[in-house]
């Protein structure tokens, strides 16, 4: 399979191809082109290679425990801040943060929202009061097939997860008080803040978002082989939760308008150095010494083309 990466712009071309390894030498995988994907159109209406995303600094974005593959170059072009569970920069979405409320135009959960403590229903209305009005929410998370939520831990109110023997157990002291010890636990590429929570259907994800206060949510179904994204049962579904449709305001429009001038010179610069370039050449070519040489058979000889 053949496919250009919208993360860092090299051509990939592979013969095993998956939806959650990664398939190109950056790191990134299915899930990840989608998120990326949908940023690009949302913020755009174009899809865009996120290493040539313009440089807005007046777009501020938030991630939590982003990979470095994209955080690093989103860092480059907008204002955003990854941010983690347990170490600084830190932010848990179940928290209350009335300090940063409307500051963000975007927040990106990739695979993330499985893993918080419940209820659910905190960590999204927490996150709707950290978005501008016309800010949106970018999701990937892996959702049934069967279209059925199952909470883990209905229960969890005080809790640790702790080391017993070769695996770790779950300790929760409920709010009427009984303690309970689970140790039927799913963790995702680690342990500790990546414990399994939930899984969600489809329809009672759309549902909670909704509730939460998002206007409108925007599933991404559709393969797009030409960057690498081919949906299979196994992978992570992407979406978009909008406020409101999103709409640049105009700082954010004013640099996107000086990307464009910038760029503009740059071509007009080059271009006057091309026929400059091409002038000097016609006048070498011209030379009454160099068409003497050429007759003697001596020095360089020219191409010269429009």
């Amino acid at each position: 399979m053949a496919f250009i990466c919208n993360i860092c712009g090299s051509h990939n071309n592979i013969e095993s191809f998956g939806t959650e390894p990664a398939s190109c030498a950056c790191g990134s995988n299915v899930r990840l082109r989608a998120l990326i994907h949908l940023l690009s159109m949302e913020l755009f209406g174009q899809d865009l290679v996120l290493a040539e995303f313009p440089k807005l600094k007046a777009i501020r974005g938030l991630g939590i425990s982003d990979q470095p593959s994209y955080a690093r170059i989103l860092a480059e072009k907008f204002d955003y801040t990854n941010t983690f569970y347990d170490c600084e920069p830190r932010l848990d979405l179940a928290e209350l943060h009335p300090q940063l409320y409307g500051a963000y135009d975007f927040i990106l959960l990739a695979d993330v929202i499985e893993h918080i403590a419940p209820p659910i229903e905190r960590a999204l209305e927490e996150a709707i009061r950290l978005l501008k009005p016309h800010g949106f929410l970018g999701i990937t998370i892996f959702c049934n097939p069967a279209d059925q939520m199952r909470e883990h831990f209905p229960e969890l109110n005080e809790f640790r997860i702790v080391p017993l023997g070769k695996s770790s157990v779950l300790v929760n002291r409920r709010r009427d008080g009984i303690l309970e010890v689970r140790d039927d636990l799913v963790f995702h590429g680690g342990a500790g803040a990546t414990l399994e929570m939930r899984e969600f259907g489809i329809t009672e994800l759309s549902a909670k978002l909704l509730a939460a206060g998002f206007l409108e949510v925007h599933l991404l179904t559709d393969n797009l082989p030409r960057i690498g994204i081919l949906f299979d049962q196994d992978v992570s579904q992407p979406l978009i939760a909008r406020k409101q449709p999103f709409v640049m305001d105009k700082c954010a429009t004013s640099q996107l308008i000086d990307e464009w001038r910038a760029l503009g010179h740059q071509v007009s610069h080059e271009r006057d150095r091309a026929q400059t370039l091409a002038a000097q050449i016609r006048l070498a070519a011209e030379s009454r010494w160099l068409r003497l040489g050429r007759k003697l058979g001596v020095g360089p000889k020219f191409t010269v083309s429009d």
